[in-house]
């Protein structure tokens, strides 16, 4: 049985005060393939590396890091010679060692949150579908601030804007997650979002009534600058997404993961390739039935129309 501040790995140990990142994951996954494929036991990788076996389980795990001078011996074992393999192995050593930018935020906020954060931030394309709110990357200060204000099911009722604690963090983690949009190196990642127009629609709020034509005007800006965005009008019908928000992430080396956001503002992450194809089929799906780039800024141009803007 697991106590607070414990973690059981598939070893049956317990490692105190251990949790994954996903930082560790994505390293630990390849490593764990690949001793499968080269039919190798969890033992026979302790006696050639000299770690224990409660350490591989957690490495493989994404718990514990790897050493980078563990790698060559990993390689050996699997009987991996690719230079490209090994070489990105090394890489996600060297990166599973480091913490994300967002650590700051990560006790108050959960891992969930911090974890996409830090995948987001690693990212070199971001594709997302979100039918009922603008996307994080998308959104305005104001916009932001009502959102989060919203999700915050800890506390009922009317209250006054937060002084500290979670609601806080989450807007300064929502705010600097926005600036990879403008960083020069690495390059921005290529972000494609398609937002259900309920999201579109939607007022962030009743008293501010600037605020939905400035997400509106932003969503313009936006679109013009740093991502490709489509609108899924409601006269759709039915469609592939009907199960809710799911971005897919690429990073380097072709490591494609979904994300797919829970009720209490959790969520979960995959990178099973048959996952990922099938996520990528919905949104292929989703592509083809929503109004193209060129309509939806038509689309937004009308809609502030309407708004008196």
């Amino acid at each position: 049985m697991q106590t607070v501040g414990q973690r059981v790995d598939r070893g049956g140990h317990v490692a105190y005060k251990a949790r994954q990142t996903l930082r560790r994951t994505i390293l630990g996954n390849m490593l764990r393939r690949a001793r499968e494929a080269a039919d190798v036991e969890v033992k026979t990788v302790v006696q050639a590396t000299g770690m224990s076996q409660p350490v591989v389980y957690r490495q493989e795990d994404g718990i514990a890091p790897v050493p980078v001078e563990k790698i060559p011996a990993l390689a050996e074992l699997y009987e991996v010679t690719d230079p490209e393999t090994i070489a990105k192995w090394t890489k996600w050593a060297e990166i599973s060692a480091t913490k994300g930018p967002w650590g700051p935020y990560g006790n108050s906020l959960g891992p969930s949150f911090e974890d996409y954060a830090d995948v987001e931030s690693l990212a070199r394309e971001i594709r997302a579908f979100e039918p009922v709110v603008i996307h994080g990357l998308l959104q305005t200060k104001a916009y932001s601030e009502e959102a989060i204000r919203a999700s915050d099911t800890a506390i009922t009722g009317p209250r006054p804007p937060a002084e500290g604690g979670v609601e806080t963090d989450r807007m300064k983690l929502r705010e600097a997650r926005k600036t990879i949009l403008d960083r020069v190196e690495p390059a921005p990642p290529r972000l494609w979002v398609i937002l259900g127009e309920a999201a579109v629609l939607t007022p962030p709020s009743v008293t501010n009534k600037t605020a939905h034509p400035d997400q509106v005007r932003h969503l313009l800006d936006q679109g013009e600058m740093a991502a490709t965005i489509q609108v899924l009008p409601m006269e759709t019908g039915l469609h592939t997404g009907l199960a809710g928000s799911f971005s897919l992430l690429t990073l380097d080396d072709n490591i494609d993961m979904i994300f797919r956001e829970g009720y209490h503002g959790d969520g979960s992450f995959s990178d099973d390739p048959d996952r990922v194809r099938s996520y990528r089929a919905r949104y292929e799906q989703l592509i083809s039935q929503a109004l193209s780039p060129a309509e939806t800024r038509r689309y937004l141009h009308g809609l502030l129309k309407k708004l008196g803007s």
